[in-house]
């Protein structure tokens, strides 16, 4: 059934089908309390599985029949609530539902959209899950907290996106292991609109350290309130940070970062890495002089990137080579001054600039 989007029922007796395999979707009706049952019956099926239409399952017993802790060879789980499903069930209930549907711990790959709880149950996250490599939790808009998911052993890509209440990240986020995060490598937080401070868990010297060892991509896109970033990141090779007016990004403890892209209005930012490579920047109007504002000792850049600065009057020379330079959409009142002859071993662009 792979891109049947607008499927609404099944068809009747799936259930039947015991040795069945194959069945990437599966959506649960208003009301039909035989198809939850026969859910249960599917025993053998294997690799991606979609569940859509949780909204409708209403109590406990419901939850129960769907029964997913048998479902052993499933390695990628989808659950899908409706986007419209938000306060019109207890709350006790929503979070005992998904308690209820608690999968099989060979699981590799979850993705929770649009739970309604206001907390998720304690199998999210439980370190028993030992071979999950991929978690997404999307528009969970009514969590005040995350889960503890730095127990999960081999987490290597983790996306919370839509969280709208939670306002603090601190110790349950990381959980009781010695170790947390230890080897995730891709990071993404989006559309927090609430969330103010990430903070560090309380650890010992070297724990903290060790923490987020492994992690070479971190996303932050519209987290408007988000204060800073107060972790030491070891191994961190790409920053994105998009729309976080009140961020102030310090970078000295980022040894290994290659790639940095801001777009939108920091509250501030000191870049002072000498192995930056790639360096891309968007719609930061208070940018007026580059160079004067990044340090000088940004001396392995290749590739550069600037778009929509509309205060950027001044692009001098560096004082070493650039293999690309890309300059677009800057409409400041003097448009780009000072623009001395720039070396490029590759692409060299500059276009739309002044008015």
């Amino acid at each position: 059934m792979k891109g049947s989007t607008m499927l609404k029922k099944m068809p009747p007796k799936v259930g039947k089908l015991i040795n069945l395999q194959t069945l990437n979707k599966y959506f649960l009706s208003k009301g039909n309390g035989s198809q939850k049952k026969e859910l249960k019956n599917l025993l053998n099926l294997r690799g991606e599985l979609s569940i859509s239409g949780l909204e409708n399952i209403l109590d406990l017993r419901d939850a129960r029949y769907v029964n997913l802790k048998e479902g052993r060879n499933i390695e990628d789980l989808i659950m899908v609530w409706s986007e419209k499903f938000g306060n019109s069930r207890n709350e006790r209930t929503k979070i005992e539902v998904l308690k209820c549907l608690q999968p099989h711990q060979s699981l590799k790959k979850l993705d929770i959209r649009f739970y309604g709880g206001s907390k998720f149950p304690n199998w999210i996250g439980d370190t028993s899950f030992s071979k999950m490599v991929y978690l997404d939790l999307i528009n969970c808009k009514n969590c005040t907290s995350l889960p503890a998911l730095g127990g999960l052993p081999f987490l290597k890509n983790l996306v919370i996106e839509g969280m709208n209440e939670v306002k603090l990240i601190g110790d349950e986020f990381y959980g009781e292991t010695a170790n947390p995060f230890r080897a995730l490598k891709h990071l993404r937080f989006e559309k927090m609109p609430q969330w103010k401070d990430w903070l560090i868990p309380k650890l010992s010297h070297e724990e903290t350290q060790a923490l987020f060892s492994c992690l070479c991509e971190l996303i932050i896109i519209k987290c408007p309130k988000l204060i800073n970033l107060s972790h030491e990141l070891p191994s961190l090779v790409t920053l994105h940070v998009q729309e976080c007016q009140e961020l102030e990004i310090s970078i000295p403890r980022l040894p290994l970062l290659i790639k940095l892209i801001v777009v939108g209005l920091l509250k501030s930012w000191v870049v002072d890495v000498p192995s930056l490579n790639q360096l891309y920047i968007w719609k930061i109007s208070s940018l007026s002089c580059l160079w004067e504002r990044l340090a000088r000792s940004l001396i392995a850049i290749e590739d550069l990137g600037i778009a929509e600065c509309d205060e950027l009057a001044c692009l001098r020379k560096p004082g070493f080579e650039l293999k690309t330079l890309v300059v677009c959409d800057i409409h400041g009142s003097k448009g780009v001054m000072g623009l001395y002859p720039w070396k490029s071993r590759g692409c060299l662009a500059i276009f739309n600039t002044g008015k």
